[in-house]
């Protein structure tokens, strides 16, 4: 007779913990004040004082000047505050293409509080510092994806919170614009991973509890089970030892709910190799297995 086979941990959900919402426009762009593609135009609210929004220098404001609408660079057209020559204070940018931004300016760069709704509908409101998303501010996709939180130099850097159509969302650390440290990703299904994550990838120490109830602690590595962990079913059965690409692999030792074990070797999520077999009575036998099945007992 054999063993039950054992077969590899399911790694299907743990991909979608993969989840990366990029906040530029799909030809790459920043999402600086720049041409894009497509014209759109959007009345915008006029709330974003209540964004955090930079103080200006009161020396300055018995000085500022509003014209408009005046053409600069590239063919846009501004309206707004200037000091002397140099667009300061609040203004409007609206571009050949509809891109617009709404907000306040600091020595002829977008710099404060504002929001700029991109030619394709996307729309980033927040803080801003020389034309760049810099500070707190939230981005909301046409499709219903968003973050919100911490930005540096137009990328997502700090803590925040995304959000995608499906449900799913994450809570944590960013770096450059990708997950990177530790963070919460609940996906639609309710799955789950709290740990640690490196340019998107979960990397390192973690939970994650899947849909079906199972549980896996332990390491990490480009976003599979790889290293020591432990992985817990619903109905009691578990698994201490070692993983590789979501598999099984190296020593390891599986219990049953009954109180039978088996303590050795594995390759590719099955026995393989020589171990030990204790049954339900707690007799323990030595044997050799090849690819989940008992060749022979040893001794």
């Amino acid at each position: 007779g054999s063993l039950e086979e054992l077969g590899p941990v399911d790694g299907a959900s743990v991909l979608t913990l993969c989840k990366c919402t990029d906040f530029r426009d799909k030809d790459g762009e920043e999402q600086t004040i720049a041409p894009m593609t497509q014209a759109v135009w959007f009345q915008m609210p006029r709330d974003w004082e209540d964004l955090g929004a930079l103080v200006m220098d009161p020396s300055t404001e018995g000085s500022l000047e509003e014209l408009g609408p005046i053409e600069i660079a590239g063919g846009a057209m501004y309206h707004g505050q200037f000091l002397g020559e140099r667009r300061h204070g609040r203004g409007l940018v609206v571009r050949p293409d509809g891109g617009r931004y709404e907000g306040q300016f600091r020595d002829d760069q977008a710099t404060g509080a504002g929001r700029f709704l991109h030619a394709n509908g996307d729309l980033y409101e927040g803080q801003w510092v020389n034309n760049r998303a810099h500070g707190r501010g939230r981005f909301l996709h046409v499709d219903g994806s968003s973050y919100e939180g911490e930005w540096e130099q137009d990328a997502k850097n700090g803590k925040g919170c995304e959000v995608w159509v499906d449900g799913s969302h994450f809570t944590g650390e960013y770096v450059g614009g990708k997950k990177h440290g530790f963070g919460l990703f609940t996906a639609s299904d309710n799955a789950s991973f709290a740990g640690q994550f490196t340019d998107d990838r979960m990397e390192g120490d973690g939970v994650y509890t899947f849909a079906d109830g199972k549980v896996y602690s332990g390491q990490w590595r480009n976003s599979q089970m790889s290293g020591a962990g432990h992985m817990r079913w619903a109905d009691g059965r578990c698994y201490e030892g070692f993983f590789e690409s979501d598999r099984k692999a190296g020593e390891g030792k599986f219990t049953w709910p009954d109180g039978r074990s088996f303590a050795g070797q594995w390759c590719g999520g099955k026995q393989h190799g020589i171990g030990t077999f204790v049954d339900a009575s707690g007799k323990a036998r030595n044997g050799k297995w090849d690819n989940g099945y008992r060749i022979r007992w040893l001794g």
